[in-house]
């Protein structure tokens, strides 16, 4: 009965809706509050139980309905929050693990360090006296009172004298050098080479102290020779004195020259022979260690001197840190149009606004990507402009293209460049002046007229180039504009720098061998190592002109000991005269060879 009323009063309340013209909204306000019961028979008491289709807080909250697809969406959403935050603590968790990891393989590793440094020396063995004597009734005998002096020019004659045998203590360099490990240098090569400057200086002493000995002992015997009485009259006594005046005989004997010239030694004179005689082995030993290590030397400085000169021919001339010497050189930091920016190098693609300088422009397209290096063609104020970016912070390009711009006779048609420096990298902005507009080489067609044109300009430009002791190294259409009115192609400028060379400051640079950029044409066999380095252009002018041409990569092949064209019948004999001259300069300098090409297309094409 319950249900069949409240229908009754759905159906009264959608009547009287319709009859008074409610509106919607407060059609569904009034049926929100009609609970709809449902009636699967009475419970306990009499009850009917309830069930409601939705929940009326979360539909009615804020002043806004929610349907069950927001709903839906909004625990979606409060789920992947919560697995977001998940993942981050977790993340945050490995983090300090590896940051705690780090600081103990830190703190093991000083441990190891202080370890090493810390190693004591050992110490000095003490100074110790050996007794070698025959036995200990003679040792004994010989010991001296507590009253008396320990001589051996008071003994008895049928007493022996102790034998001493001194023993010095080992050096702690030595020591340390034993107990050094494997791999760990003693010394650094400048101790060697001052150790052996003084062991050279101290055996020329020993030797000429050894001359001037031998020449004494030689005038001994000579005055030995011509007054052989002396000797008698001091050995002769020698069995008639007592022990005490024979020791003072003995004693005064050792500075005459006729005891040493005769064969009446005392021990103490053997002994200085013994030692004399082991000196001088020592000495020759010396000499001939000494004269090896002067042939060692002599081999390590020829090692280093070819070391050296490998390394030069090795060294990479167009190496950023190369560049980035020779502009300090120079102070091109005072330039009007080079500006320094406090910040990291900004990003640039297609379609997007650079800021510079307070000047926005805006890319269109990419004209060349390669390695750390990329062209862009953009728009600003109405005008065409080209846009270099490279991760270098050394304007290499602005330094070579002022220089020909300086140098070039139409300086006035040049286009402008500026250059903006950032902690790791530089932008350089190629923008037209009045009334002229830049495009780039390779947009133009197939047209012979212009190709003709266009070679000419090349060739002025390479021209001005070696002229100021520049080399471009890399010249392709894709990195040449040209800078003049809408019919007329008036000046060639490079875009790209990035293998151009300055022979006036890289003197060094004497053949295409250390030039990166040649080293195709060197496997290729069209150039030799030994070429000079403005042949690498001659080639550059080749290829641009073939591409303009013939839309395609240049082939050459070798046809006995010259150079042509794979399929050179379809030009013009000008024009294989053309890559002739430049595929085959045959030691001529390349201003003649270009000058000598310059005047025949003008000819025809001016």
């Amino acid at each position: 009965m319950s249900l069949l009323i409240v229908i009754d009063s759905l159906f009264l309340i959608d009547a009287g809706a319709e009859m008074e013209g409610l509106s919607v909204s407060s059609l569904s306000a009034n049926q929100s509050t009609v609970q709809v019961n449902m009636g699967a028979g009475l419970h306990d008491g009499g009850v009917a139980s309830q069930w409601s289709p939705y929940c009326k807080e979360d539909l009615m909250r804020g002043g806004e309905e929610l349907c069950f697809e927001e709903l839906r969406a909004e625990r979606y959403n409060q789920q992947k929050q919560k697995e977001m935050e998940e993942k981050m603590r977790h993340l945050k968790e490995q983090q300090e693990q590896l940051s705690q990891e780090l600081e103990e393989k830190k703190r093991l590793l000083l441990r190891k360090s202080q370890q090493i440094s810390n190693v004591d020396q050992p110490a000095a063995a003490p100074f110790k006296i050996l007794d070698e004597s025959g036995s200990k009734e003679s040792v004994r005998k010989s010991e001296p009172s507590s009253d008396e002096l320990p001589d051996d020019v008071f003994l008895r004659p049928d007493e022996k004298g102790l034998c001493v045998r001194v023993q010095f203590p080992t050096r702690p360099d030595q020591n340390h050098q034993q107990n050094r490990p494997p791999g760990q240098p003693s010394r650094t090569e400048r101790d060697l080479r001052t150790e052996r400057d003084l062991r050279a200086e101290r055996d020329l002493r020993a030797e000429r102290d050894l001359r001037t000995e031998r020449d004494l002992r030689t005038e001994r015997d000579l005055r030995a020779d011509q007054d052989p009485d002396s000797q008698e009259s001091v050995s002769q006594p020698k069995k008639q004195l007592s022990p005490i005046e024979e020791i003072s005989v003995e004693a005064a004997s050792l500075t005459s020259p006729g005891e040493l010239s005769g064969g009446n030694f005392s021990p103490l004179d053997q002994e200085q022979d013994q030692n004399q005689n082991q000196n001088q082995e020592q000495d020759q030993n010396q000499e001939q260690d000494q004269e090896q290590d002067q042939e060692q030397d002599q081999e390590q400085e020829q090692d280093q001197d070819q070391e050296t000169l490998s390394q030069s021919h090795a060294v990479d001339p167009c190496d950023p840190e190369v560049r980035r010497q020779l502009l300090d050189l120079f102070d091109i930091t005072s330039s009007a149009n080079l500006h320094s920016e406090q910040r990291p190098l900004p990003a640039v693609e297609e379609c997007s606004l650079l800021d510079l300088g307070g000047d926005t422009f805006f890319i269109e397209s990419r004209l060349l990507d390669r390695h750390s290096v990329s062209i862009f063609r953009a728009a600003a104020d109405n005008q065409s402009v080209f846009i270099k970016v490279e991760r270098c912070s050394a304007p290499w390009d602005f330094y070579l293209f002022t220089r020909l711009k300086e140098n070039s006779p139409s300086a006035d048609r040049a286009a402008l460049i500026s250059c903006f420096l950032f902690e790791d990298g530089c932008v350089t902005v190629y923008t037209p002046p009045a009334d002229l507009q830049l495009t780039v080489v390779a947009d133009c067609g197939p047209d012979l007229a212009r190709v003709g044109v266009t070679a000419v300009r090349l060739l002025e430009l390479v021209l001005q180039l070696h002229g100021c002791s520049l080399l471009h190294a890399g010249l392709q259409p894709g990195v040449l504009a040209s800078c003049g009115a809408a019919a007329n192609q008036d000046w060639l400028f490079p875009l790209d720098w990035s293998s151009s060379l300055d022979l006036d400051l890289q003197k060094d640079v004497r053949s295409v061998q250390q030039i990166p950029s040649a080293q195709g044409y060197i496997r290729l066999g069209l150039l030799q190592p030994a070429d000079p380095p403005h042949t690498v252009d001659l080639v550059g002018v080749a290829e641009t002109i073939y591409f303009l041409l013939t839309n395609s990569e240049m082939k050459p092949e070798r046809h006995g000991s010259s150079w042509t064209l794979k399929h050179s019948d379809v030009f013009t004999s000008t024009w294989r005269r053309f890559f002739g001259l430049l595929l085959n300069a045959g030691g001529r300098s390349s201003i003649s060879i270009l000058s000598e090409l310059k005047d025949q297309l003008s000819e025809l094409y001016l």
